[in-house]
């Protein structure tokens, strides 16, 4: 017999035995057409579609066909990255190239649409970096984001001791071969000769790049699809100008370059400029379209600063010139 216990008042009755699940119900979700499972893992986190794992025998293999794949040191190895920038126990990277590896020799999927790595080493595995690209390329990747170091640039005190890595321009495919849209370099050495490798990209972002060999200043003269670039703690480019080539060129971000002593643009399209670092020369030929201007540099006077660019571009909406004494140099 079942006891029944009353809740304060006179309310009814409560049966005091919880209402068991009907071991019937049928699982719809797991019904659905494969294309639509591999969908919704997609857009789950990496940890959270490889637990899908353990559902049922349907979803055991579900998690191999992700096309965003997304490899974080700091979610990869639980500890924090050593405190010396540059330097990292062996056995975590050990453990990071095993999860990556073991994952990506599981993978089941005929496309990867964005690839993301985030580690702390360099060229001293390059042989193995080598192979994450050339999985990603070979699976017509279309966002790839690679960054070899887990600190901050603006807190970093000794670059020499950075483990650059030597980006591999040769495992990219040329022009219209290449499924690549979206770029994303961190903490690495690019050779200046990428041409056509870069020619289907509409986004570019270079931080903490060493741009190496015979850097034109119009290295980017290649990139007729760009619609943005970003160019951050980046060194080995002396000049850089922007010409008619890039005629998709939107928005342009330029900060804290060292070395850099003048930049030139001539983009009809360009909307969008920002320039943060050291007093260089700034000269626009040709910029229509430019309606937002951002400009900090270190012992500019503002004032004539401001009046000589509102001459100059007095097209422009919003215009800010501001300075600072920061220490930005490595």
């Amino acid at each position: 017999m079942k006891r029944k216990r009353q809740i304060s008042g006179s309310g009814p009755e409560v049966d005091s035995c919880p209402r068991k699940c009907n071991i019937n119900d049928k699982d719809h979700i797991s019904k659905l057409p494969d294309d639509v499972l591999h969908t919704i893992v997609s857009l789950l986190s990496m940890r959270d579609a490889v637990h899908t794992s353990v559902l049922s025998r349907r979803w055991k293999n579900m998690y191999a066909y992700m096309s965003n794949l997304e490899f974080d040191w700091h979610d990869i190895i639980s500890t924090p990255a050593d405190s010396t920038p540059g330097t990292v126990c062996k056995r975590k990277v050990r453990y990071f190239l095993a999860r990556l590896e073991r994952f990506l020799a599981c993978h089941l999927g005929t496309k990867v649409v964005s690839f993301k790595v985030s580690c702390c080493f360099g060229n001293t595995y390059a042989g193995q970096i080598n192979d994450w690209i050339s999985f990603a390329i070979g699976k017509g990747v279309e966002n790839l984001d690679l960054a070899f170091t887990c600190d901050k640039p603006a807190e970093r005190i000794d670059w020499r001791i950075i483990d650059y890595y030597h980006f591999p321009n040769q495992l990219l495919l040329h022009g219209e071969e290449s499924k690549l849209r979206h770029l994303s370099l961190r903490s690495c050495t690019l050779q200046s000769d990428f041409f056509d490798r870069f020619s289907t990209l509409s986004t570019l972002v270079l931080c903490d790049v060493n741009l190496a060999g015979h850097v034109e200043p119009h290295i980017f003269s290649s990139c007729s699809n760009l619609e943005c670039l970003t160019l951050q703690w980046c060194f080995g480019l002396e000049r850089l100008c922007i010409g008619d080539s890039l005629r998709c060129l939107k928005v342009l971000v330029v900060s804290l370059c060292e070395g850099l002593k003048g930049i030139e643009l001539s983009a009809t399209n360009l909307t969008s400029f920002q320039y943060k670092g050291d007093d260089i020369e700034l000269s626009f030929q040709r910029v229509p379209n430019l309606g937002e201007l951002y400009v900090m540099m270190k012992d500019t006077d503002v004032v004539s600063t401001f009046a000589q660019l509102e001459k100059e571009l007095p097209h422009v909406k919003s215009m800010t010139v501001a300075k600072s004494r920061a220490r930005w140099n490595r």
